[in-house]
């Protein structure tokens, strides 16, 4: 194997995974990023309605001296800042609900992301604890760690990419893979990013933003396990060009894409 698939050895587990689960830790880190949110959604909040009072009172204060314009201008802005009270408080709920989300709940929402059965998450986390799983650190560290990209896990049976949503993929369902380029805008540029696809028979998709070498070795290896696998030669374009090859690629293993 390369420095980008390594196999998962105890010191690594136990660091990564001292609980024995990749569900207990997606948990701990649901939590914590949770509380996170429901601190700052809070704490804006509490800001935005101090903003609220003082335009009120600013209001009416200009209202008082016979400023004709103040109620239509101060309702505006009244406005603005109450949609934003809004958006903060929803966050701050959505948050103090998911707090407590235990694996159980991680395992459910995975379930459904993967189109995969609950039984068959529990048992993606199962193999992912015990020798011979593979650790994917496909961007690099240094491109992970700016992109917030996880390290994704390879087993015997299943694929994870290092998604949030944690899509987990049957690797005998796999029908195809592909690199493609994907794009997004910073300051105004287009920029575009390396991206690896996994594609299964029902049309579940798992994707990575990889280095071509990194990408090319992995779908070496889902080949390698079930031959029946295609791998798209080259680079595609987000877009019609990838679509087209998606579309095409779920016609030939008898099944039909969703537009």
């Amino acid at each position: 194997m390369s420095e980008y698939i390594k196999e998962m050895d105890e010191a690594y587990r136990s660091k990564r995974y001292p609980g024995g689960s990749f569900f207990e830790k997606a948990a701990q880190e649901n939590k914590r990023g949770n509380i996170t949110l429901a601190v700052m959604s809070g704490l804006v909040s509490v800001l935005l309605a101090g903003v609220i009072v003082f335009l009120v009172s600013l209001t009416l204060t200009r209202m008082r001296e016979g400023n004709e314009d103040a109620l239509g201008i101060g309702l505006l802005f009244i406005v603005i800042v109450a949609l934003l009270l809004a958006l903060c408080l929803f966050g701050l709920v959505f948050a103090v609900r998911h707090i407590k989300d235990g694996a159980a709940k991680m395992i459910k929402s995975s379930a459904k992301q993967s189109g995969l059965s609950e039984a068959e998450i529990r048992e993606f986390d199962r193999q992912a604890m015990q020798t011979g799983s593979y650790v994917l650190a496909l961007a690099g560290k240094v491109s992970a760690a700016m992109s917030g990209q996880k390290e994704g896990i390879l087993t015997r049976d299943y694929l994870w990419l290092g998604d949030r949503a944690n899509t987990i993929l049957k690797r005998e369902d796999i029908v195809g893979a592909s690199l493609y380029h994907w794009y997004y805008y910073v300051n105004k540029k287009r920029v575009s990013s390396l991206n690896l696809a996994v594609l299964s028979r029902n049309d579940v998709m798992a994707g990575a933003e990889t280095r071509e070498e990194s990408g090319k070795e992995l779908m070496k290896l889902l080949q390698e396990a079930h031959p029946s696998v295609q791998l798209h030669e080259g680079i595609l374009e987000e877009g019609k060009q990838f679509d087209a090859w998606r579309k095409e690629l779920l016609k030939t293993a008898g099944t039909s894409a969703e537009t």
